[in-house]
């Protein structure tokens, strides 16, 4: 190579004979790069021969175009520049870092030998701000879905210490900096941070700011189209600060008013004060708060929001039901520029993001709001990470008047081959054509399901819609073999699928076994809990080597107890009184250590097995008679006295 390191460049006082380098070679006008890694195998008067250890290609996610001009002065190298060095950054080098779109980062390999030690060098890309400061010497950047080779990532690991280039690419200004890195690999910052997979912290420990360093200009810019899936610092604090006012409600104004069918209209909102929506899944509701003409109270109500997650606007694609109050309403009097309150989103039917199985959204009606969110999800997470989900679609309604989003699915199913798209009409008008707004006709059932899948193996079931559809589906897939923890499901009103398969009873101790029925009592929420030994379905939780009963009490009381108290609406008691009770029960039990087979020493369990029927109490002493073994005395006390 006829070239040699820029003045101020720290490698001028590295490069030898022998010296481990990576080299990256980047085109911006076309976005091409490509890595080498190797050996300094000689060095020249004008520059210097490498041994190459290995070389690809990577792709040009991130890169922003830019046209490029080499300045005609020859004597770069060799002229001195104004340098400015310093331990922590100073304001300059600050702002150009915090403005930047690109960066370049140096790692290195600590092997034992020449084939598993090296040096390696990558491009990192996102909008102006994607770069921040946690603290005067600590920077922090995304780490996005990239090619999975994880070359820098991996070295991190091994080894922190790292190396960071930034450019001024309308000057030439460089700065270097030198100190060590570290992976945080979740969080409330990396879920905050639009597109992030995880965040790297640079700790920096030595900087310099070389000006009008670079023998390059740059013109005119195209961003990477793949920046429109990641975000900022600034996106991601408004994003963390909405998220903190999830259980407050606050006001949303309407910007736009769609009709999706003769039964559905979209309302697309925003928060009337301009900030930054929170963060949801796909799937999730939204509670709302309205007030209506002529109504002395707010009225609340949950709708599903029906977009993928964004941080602009929530999309709420109601139906009109007759005789509803809030849907009619919306659906003749909303326009654009009315408010309302909501709190964030919530809601636990949404994508298991962990599996890498096939997705199967089947919906019915209306429920179709929360499956098309999921479609999109799907696709944009497939656009962003280049791993396209297999997804079915399938779906039924009356006829083509009451079918929403219709062209955008077929529109998404034209598009990428991972998406299969099936609607079913069950009486369709004269001018619906099958073919084209429909597939098939009847309803959306096992046989339909049969048809379309090639396989029931290896799939995640979702299921949203009126009860008995549900029920059905539930009912049919079951019965072919499919694991029930594999179907999820959505009940708009009070429904709830039947679960044909339920985990086996606890085995109890004999002496719990034969005690008469009591009454636990929580005394934060004021619920008493039935209990009975044949009733009781339990977990039990193992005391951890070492621990003493009271340490056990606690560790207990703080992962079964508390849990217990939240509501779970697919475990709710049908009661009013009893309304937010937990069907399932708690069990705690401390086995001895150090035996082959462990043995029951103490359990406490509580169920609200018959929670529609009369709550009997008992005192204390009469529950206490739960504990079996002296030495648990210390656990029984603790337990109790905390929360019953």
């Amino acid at each position: 190579m006829s070239a040699r390191p820029l003045f101020g460049d720290p490698l001028n006082e590295l490069l030898a004979t022998g010296a481990k380098l990576g080299l990256l070679g980047l085109q911006p006008e076309t976005r091409r790069r490509n890595r080498l890694t190797g050996r300094v195998s000689a060095m020249t008067p004008d520059g210097f021969s490498i041994e190459v250890d290995q070389t690809f290609g990577n792709c040009p996610q991130y890169i922003q175009s830019r046209a490029v001009e080499l300045l005609a002065e020859r004597d770069w190298q060799d002229r001195s520049r104004p340098l400015h060095s310093f331990d922590v950054p100073d304001a300059a080098s600050r702002a150009l870092i915090e403005h930047s779109d690109t960066f370049f980062i140096a790692t290195a390999a600590p092997g034992k030998n020449d084939k598993t030690r090296g040096a390696d060098v990558s491009h990192r890309g996102g909008r102006p701000g994607f770069v921040g400061f946690k603290d005067d010497c600590t920077l922090v950047f995304p780490d996005y879905s990239g090619n999975l080779h994880f070359n820098t990532i991996g070295n991190i690991i091994l080894h922190p210490r790292a190396g960071l280039l930034f450019i001024d690419f309308s000057n030439g200004d460089l700065i270097y900096l030198t100190g060590r890195a570290s992976v945080v690999w979740d969080g409330e910052e990396v879920r905050a941070f639009k597109g992030a997979e995880r965040l790297i912290e640079f700790r920096t420990e030595r900087g310099v700011r070389v000006e009008h360093s670079l023998p390059l200009r740059f013109g005119s810019i195209e961003p990477s189209p793949l920046l429109d899936a990641t975000g900022t610092w600034s996106q991601a604090a408004a994003t963390l600060a909405a998220t903190r006012e999830r259980d407050a409600f606050v006001r949303y104004r309407v910007d736009e008013v769609r009709k999706e069918s003769d039964t559905i209209t979209s309302f697309y909102r925003r928060r009337a004060d301009g900030r930054q929506i929170a963060p949801w899944e796909a799937g999730q509701f939204l509670p709302i708060r309205v007030r209506l003409p002529g109504g002395n109270d707010p009225v609340l109500r949950t709708y599903t929001v029906s977009a993928a997650p964004n941080s602009d606007s929530y999309r709420l694609s109601i139906k009109r039901e007759p005789g509803g109050l809030v849907s009619s309403y919306f659906h003749t009097e909303v326009q654009p520029g009315f408010e309302m309150e909501a709190m964030a989103p919530r809601g636990r039917f949404v994508l298991d993001q962990s599996s890498s199985r096939a997705v199967v959204l089947i919906s019915a009606g209306v429920g179709i709001t929360p499956m098309l969110a999921m479609t999109d999800f799907l696709i944009d997470e497939g656009r962003r990470t280049r791993r396209f989900r297999r997804t079915f679609f399938l779906h039924g309604t009356t006829n083509g008047r009451t079918l929403a989003f219709g062209p955008h699915l077929r529109d998404l199913a034209n598009a990428f081959q991972s998406l299969t798209v099936h609607i079913r009409f069950s009486r369709p008008d004269p001018a619906d054509g099958a073919g084209a707004n429909h597939d098939s006709v009847g309803h959306v059932d096992i046989d339909l399901l049969q048809s379309v899948l090639p396989s029931f193996d290896d799939v995640d079931f979702y299921l949203c819609g009126p009860p008995p559809f549900m029920q059905a589906l539930y009912t049919s897939l079951t019965a072919l073999g499919v694991d029930d923890q594999q179907i999820r499901y959505e009940a708009f009103g009070p429904a709830t699928v039947l679960k044909s398969s339920q985990p086996a009873p606890s085995a109890l101790d004999p002496a719990l076994a034969a005690a008469s029925l009591v009454s636990v009592r929580f005394a934060s929420s004021g619920i008493d809990v039935p209990w009975s030994p044949e009733k009781a379905r339990c977990w039990t939780w193992r005391r951890r080597p070492g621990c003493t009963p009271t340490m056990a009490a606690e560790q207990a009381y703080a992962a079964v107890a508390r849990p217990i108290l939240s509501a779970d609406p697919s475990t709710t008691c049908r009661s009013r009184s009893a309304r937010m009770m937990m069907t399932k029960c708690l069990s705690v039990a401390l086995h001895r250590d150090r035996q082959s087979v462990p043995k029951p020493v103490a359990a406490i369990t509580s169920s609200s097995s018959n929670c529609d029927g009369p709550l009997q109490q008992e005192r204390w002493s009469q529950s206490r008679r739960l504990v079996v073994g002296s030495e648990c005395a210390a656990f029984a006390n603790r337990f109790f006295r905390a929360d019953c």
